[in-house]
């Protein structure tokens, strides 16, 4: 859960496609309703609103039909976080990165009238007392209106998650997602397959999905140039020590930079550019991605 007296900070984001919910919101929407936005000019039989008549228009038609003014208004869209718990996000302060994350994006959407929801990716290490899965295989809150329920998602995101925890293919991923198009925050370090990738985006086909990288300088840049390393693969429980040396922690940085360009090739066909969020969670980044993206 935040720290102790400290509030989450809100973000701006708008959505450049029509939302389609009944409930009155903050998106432009297809639907004729009570907004400002000028749609047209209707029957009067079609949409019964005198307050609406346009007498204007009515005294043009030859027929003299009564015409309304017709807005669209603006509607309400379901905004889902999905996380990666695998055991990847136990290094330095990824965690605490999702936790400020998810409560932001909760306080952002609940802010402007909007659902929030959350899933989280990850397979337990273990398994519970006759086999059954682990709470956090199952972990996920379905979009919902209602403040209620944060909190407890924020408290359970502060357990340490499981050595040995890798993401899987979440066959159920999609069944998780409202039907309707959402706003998904994919929040991970993306240490995944590129197949695995694929699979996980097929997942989350038809929303508009935000990737937001999540990565330390301490796994790329700020490298010791000489001396011994400990490394710790957490998902496969494997450790390695290495000598360090400028030419590995060269080739090293090369991998993160080409890793950089293949995320950003593959999102940014996917429909949107990878946000690359840095070490900790700032609201202020996420607001200047949607205004660069407007």
């Amino acid at each position: 859960m935040s720290d102790a007296g400290q509030r989450a900070q809100e973000f701006i984001y708008r959505v450049p496609w029509p939302a389609r919910g009944m409930r009155p919101g903050m998106h432009i929407s297809r639907r004729a309703g009570m907004g400002q936005l000028f749609s047209g000019y209707a029957s009067l039989l079609d949409y019964p609103d005198p307050r609406r008549l346009d007498l204007r228009a009515s005294v043009r038609d030859p027929f003299g039909m009564l015409y309304t003014r017709v807005y669209r208004q603006r509607s309400a869209i379901n905004v889902i976080v999905v996380a990666d718990l695998s055991a990847s996000m136990r290094f330095a302060d990824k965690q605490r990165f999702v936790i400020d994350c998810v409560d932001s994006v909760a306080r952002s959407a609940h802010s402007g009238g909007d659902a929030f929801g959350f899933v989280g990716i990850g397979q337990a290490a273990s398994r519970g007392r006759g086999n059954a899965p682990t709470h956090r295989e199952a972990f996920y809150w379905p979009a919902s209106f209602r403040r209620g329920g944060v909190d407890d998602i924020l408290g359970r995101l502060a357990e340490p998650l499981p050595l040995g925890a890798a993401v899987d293919d979440e066959p159920a991923l999609a069944e998780r997602l409202p039907q309707r198009r959402a706003l998904v925050f994919l929040v991970s370090d993306f240490h995944w397959s590129t197949e695995r990738l694929a699979r996980i985006l097929a997942q989350l086909a038809g929303h508009d999905v935000v990737p937001v990288v999540v990565w330390d300088a301490r796994e790329y840049a700020d490298l010791p140039r000489r001396g011994l390393v400990h490394l710790v693969d957490p998902e496969a429980g494997r450790r390695r020590t290495l000598w360090m040396r400028p030419a590995l922690a060269d080739k090293w940085r090369a991998a993160y930079a080409e890793r950089r360009a293949e995320l950003t090739r593959r999102f940014t066909r996917n429909g949107r550019a990878p946000l690359f969020a840095g070490r900790q969670f700032s609201a202020n980044a996420f607001t200047d991605y949607f205004l660069r993206a407007a």
